[in-house]
């Protein structure tokens, strides 16, 4: 049996091999309306994995950096609220409020620019925002 198959040789077999190369391609192809739907499916939920994907990646950095920072605390990176009583200054907000490392000059400047004033004049009641600045 072997024997006569060696015998035909490569040459008879070539067109049957083109027709089987051939004939794979149409493989992939879906025939019929059923065959292209379920590929149709197939490529949706591919797709909707990849979004979910993408949106747990998402998710995981934003819960990452929320962690990371959870620490931290705004208030001392943006100020705080401060509520003017009688007889204060803003001189005398500053020095009660910031340690003596800082140049008093600077703060009270900084207290004016963060709160918009154009005087150094406060009214009891208002409220100011203290910076906070860096010693």
């Amino acid at each position: 049996m072997s024997a006569g198959r060696a015998s035909r040789g490569p040459a008879s077999a070539g067109p049957a091999l083109y027709l089987a190369g051939a004939s794979r391609g149409a493989e992939r192809r879906p025939r019929g309306r059923a065959a292209r739907r379920q590929l149709r499916r197939r490529r949706l939920t591919g797709l909707l994995r990849f979004v979910v994907f993408l949106l747990l990646v998402f998710l995981a950095v934003w819960a990452g950096v929320r962690v990371a920072h959870a620490g931290t605390d705004a208030g001392v990176y943006t100020g705080h609220t401060y509520v003017v009583s009688s007889g204060d200054s803003l001189w005398s907000i500053a020095v009660h409020e910031y340690s003596a490392d800082v140049d008093l000059r600077r703060a009270v400047h900084r207290i004016r620019e963060v709160n918009h004033l154009d005087q150094s004049t406060v009214s009891p009641g208002d409220r100011l925002t203290l910076p906070y600045l860096e010693e």
